[in-house]
């Protein structure tokens, strides 16, 4: 079997990075060598794969998310990424000269970037999906602007700036015969998709071009260790992801209030900017930690109580554990819906939430013997499938295309 020089692209925040990595080190164990972009905080990760890192600062991963996400909010996000094609596509020229990849891997966020390479290269692209995928029936995009139908105008200038941007980009790369309906399609010729066919809305429109290859999970040798109760005792995770976490305060004193007395022992993360002191006391069944090891509390878990980021859930769904979803994100909305219609977990809405409800919420969907079938079931699934194998046996067969 030939060696490979193979470029991932993942947009550098935890729900993009953690799908991949397991790839990248199976990739590496076979003798491929994989060169990884992304931003300082995930450096020594991805060196820990064995992959060489190509090293840029990205603004789009830093910012802060708002307390609120309106429609005004939303509409710029397209053109944020088209701004970060534009700084990015020209670092990672320079760090690939004279050694350019024979299969290039970039994701929903960095499409820009990773399309303008591959046709500027004439090198084959698949696309990696860490959320819903979209084709010419189902567009994951069309479905978020529907939740703000009413409040969008089409002819907003940040929608003309994002097209008129997007030509400039190709443009200035020499793709002037590439147009911007080829440019915007819904999804690549090569597809990977992290999550089962059944959890994908539509999935029976879905072609060859598709592969979906369930959960990407990989060790964690960097995570922090848990103080795991005695056996027997039932575990609740709460975990809101990894952005956003200055605006958690309220939500985890009502996390606090929900548990307090209760034969739950909770492991909630409450990350690195809330003031503890603020908080009041802490009950004795609540482990507060800054940044908590996930895939080893949802070993135990009974109860998820998640923003509804898919990487979070497929994790759950990987280990049988239900999720009670809390979605801050329009995307995170569609995902907690598809989770309740699937009987997997309940979904309940951000301005929905008191102690009463969450904690009524979390003992509801523990003693639902249905659910908790149906996701054992999924779980079983998941595990069998092998999902970093199945990748990467794609990945080289388009390599070698």
């Amino acid at each position: 079997m030939s060696a490979y020089h193979v470029a991932f692209m993942p947009f550098p925040a935890f729900g993009h990075i953690n799908t991949t990595l397991p790839i990248v080190a199976e990739l590496v164990r076979r003798g491929h060598r994989v060169t990884f972009a992304t931003n300082g905080r995930f450096e020594p990760l991805v060196a820990g794969t064995g992959a060489d890192v190509l090293r840029y600062e990205s603004w789009l991963a830093s910012r802060k998310l708002p307390d609120s996400v309106d429609a005004e909010y939303m509409v710029h996000e397209p053109v944020r990424s088209i701004d970060e094609a534009i700084a990015t596509v020209p670092v990672y020229e320079e760090g690939f000269a004279g050694d350019i990849p024979d299969v290039l891997l970039y994701d929903v966020s960095t499409f820009a970037a990773g399309r303008v390479l591959a046709r500027k290269w004439n090198r084959p692209a698949v696309e990696l999906f860490a959320t819903f995928a979209s084709n010419e029936q189902y567009s994951l995009t069309q479905e978020i602007g529907s939740l703000y139908a009413d409040e969008i105008d089409p002819q907003h200038p940040a929608l003309i700036d994002f097209f008129v941007k997007q030509g400039q980009l190709l443009k200035d790369h020499g793709l002037e015969g590439v147009t911007l309906e080829e440019f915007n399609a819904p999804a690549d010729d090569s597809n990977l998709v992290f999550l089962p066919r059944a959890f994908q809305p539509a999935e029976e429109t879905f072609d060859e071009r598709f592969e979906f290859v369930g959960a990407s999970i990989g060790a964690r040798s960097t995570e922090p260790e848990w103080e795991e109760p005695e056996p027997g005792r039932r575990v609740a995770l709460v975990s809101m992801g990894s952005f956003g976490f200055e605006h958690q305060a309220g939500f985890v004193r009502t996390c606090l209030e929900a548990f307090a007395g209760s034969d739950w022992y909770v492991v909630l993360s409450a990350g690195e900017h809330i003031d503890r002191e603020a908080l009041g006391p802490v009950p004795d069944n609540v482990h507060l930690m800054s940044w908590v090891p996930q895939l080893k509390v949802l070993e135990r878990a009974e109860v998820f109580v998640s923003h509804a980021g898919m990487n979070s859930v497929m994790e759950a769904m990987y280990f049988g554990t239900p999720v009670v979803a809390v979605p801050h994100m329009p995307e995170q909305r569609l995902i907690a819906r598809r989770l309740e219609d699937l009987g997997l977990g309940v979904h309940l809405p951000e301005d929905e939430v008191t102690a009463d409800r969450l904690r009524t919420e979390v003992d509801r969907l523990a003693a639902d013997p249905d659910a908790l079938a149906r996701v054992r079931s999924l779980g079983e699934d998941l595990r069998a499938g092998d999902g970093p194998a199945r990748a990467a046996d794609y990945i080289e067969a388009r390599a070698g295309a």
